[in-house]
């Protein structure tokens, strides 16, 4: 893991909540197509959670990755940067959940594109919203790690109390009723991840 965790603002927190609870209705719906395994899932948000440097996240996605088949050592190599034991069909994915965790969730077009050309547009769309799902969880857990410290006379000196109080309280409260909302938009037309579906992908 990182040895600073991200900081993570009110604002950026209240896309994060918005983005990931889209996420979270599209996996949802798409859940029966089975595009993505609980693996590549898992290795995916581990790969985010590294990046920004969660050690709840951590702590709470190893299970759910030994949980999915991933060995110890396979979630040990992720947790440390290392992508040598994912299997190469993942690897473009995994790759991809670090990319948009560096860009601090604006990945290249180009990164996009070859997410889209390895894996079609709707697989494409899951990788980003495991993506969008873990880093809202990400700024929620650090928020809650950063007040610890702060309690405990530890405190991260770049971190303000009023992200690590409203962060967290914000996405316990905004998330469900965001989920609702985009749940009930399902029943009217189709939630979009990335956009408008590529022409050449149709």
């Amino acid at each position: 893991m990182k040895q600073h965790a991200r900081i993570f603002t009110i604002k950026e927190q209240i896309g994060l909540i918005v983005a990931g609870a889209k996420g979270f209705v599209y996996l949802r719906k798409n859940r029966k197509h089975r595009r993505m395994t609980k693996a590549l899932k898992e290795r995916i948000m581990l790969a985010v959670t590294q990046v920004n440097g969660c050690a709840m996240c951590s702590f709470i996605h190893t299970k759910l990755a030994l949980d999915s088949g991933m060995t110890p050592d396979q979630i040990r190599s992720i947790l440390g940067g290392d992508y040598d034991s994912v299997p190469d069909e993942e690897t473009v994915a995994v790759l991809f959940g670090q990319h948009y965790a560096d860009s601090k969730e604006h990945p290249s077009q180009e990164a996009i594109d070859r997410l889209i050309e390895t894996y079609g547009f709707a697989k494409a769309e899951c990788v980003l919203a495991a993506c969008q799902m873990i880093t809202m969880t990400n700024g929620m857990g650090i928020s809650m790690d950063h007040f610890y410290h702060r309690i405990t006379f530890r405190r991260n000196r770049q971190s303000k109390l009023r992200f690590e109080v409203f962060n967290p309280l914000m996405t316990m409260v905004f998330f469900p009723l965001f989920v609702i909302g985009y749940w009930l938009k399902t029943l009217i037309s189709r939630i979009s991840i990335i956009g408008p579906k590529p022409q050449l992908n149709q």
